[in-house]
């Protein structure tokens, strides 16, 4: 599996390429920072994967993506950043990313990343047809169950809970108020979490007028 370092940090850039050698079957390239040379990498070499660092000198990292993207190019990437923000996290996964790392991170997750997308590789080079359990193995990471650190106030287990019911009713658009009712708690409680799946790309969200002209806002799944 060829990987294409994408840093400008000279020292990150190391401690990443020692982390992939660390792993079988991996050959690494770069690091480069700029857009042409990614460009360049990706033409003049079969790159499977990209480690890409949002602080870019010339261009971030989200902006580089969304432009190889708009290319057709689609190349796997994973970003690895110290940016973790909720809007770039956001970008990084309606742009197709495969993981999201905050740095620092410790190797064993670096490692664990890198060999779900092996896993996800060898799983479509191998099988001309899927099934339900492959593909739901494909998109783990771009899951419900993917999750970064939990802002102040959210609980791991209450998020759970939500997440479950969500995922066993993905194909129905729910209030908060009809949420809140399944899962027994109020409704100031549910909002929180559900405005926190909306931030990072989980559930989309609509607003819409009841009888009395009142705004109320209905969730669903992102597919």
């Amino acid at each position: 599996m060829n990987v294409l370092i994408v840093e400008d940090d000279p020292m990150v850039a190391l401690i990443n390429k020692r982390y992939l050698e660390q792993i079988t079957g991996v050959k690494t390239f770069g690091p480069v920072m700029y857009e042409k040379e990614i460009i360049s990498s990706l033409e003049e070499n079969n790159i499977d994967l990209i480690l890409m660092d949002v602080f870019l000198p010339e261009k971030s990292g989200i902006d580089i993506l969304k432009s190889i993207r708009e290319k057709n190019i689609f190349t796997d990437v994973i970003m690895i950043t110290a940016a973790n923000s909720t809007d770039e996290i956001k970008k990084a996964f309606a742009y197709g990313v495969v993981d999201y790392l905050v740095k620092p991170f410790e190797f064993e997750r670096f490692k664990e990343s890198i060999n779900k997308y092996k896993a996800k590789k060898k799983l479509l080079l191998n099988d001309e047809i899927l099934t339900q359990k492959d593909i739901d193995t494909l998109l783990i990471n771009n899951s419900l169950e993917s999750q970064v650190k939990l802002p102040k106030g959210l609980n791991e287990k209450t998020l759970d809970r939500v997440i479950k019911f969500l995922n066993e009713n993905s194909h129905e658009v729910w209030t908060l108020r009809e949420i809140a009712y399944e899962i027994k708690i109020s409704n100031v409680t549910i909002k929180k979490y559900m405005d926190y799946l909306d931030s990072i790309g989980k559930v989309d969200s609509e607003m819409t007028f009841g009888n009395v002209g009142r705004p109320e806002y209905k969730y669903f799944v992102k597919k």
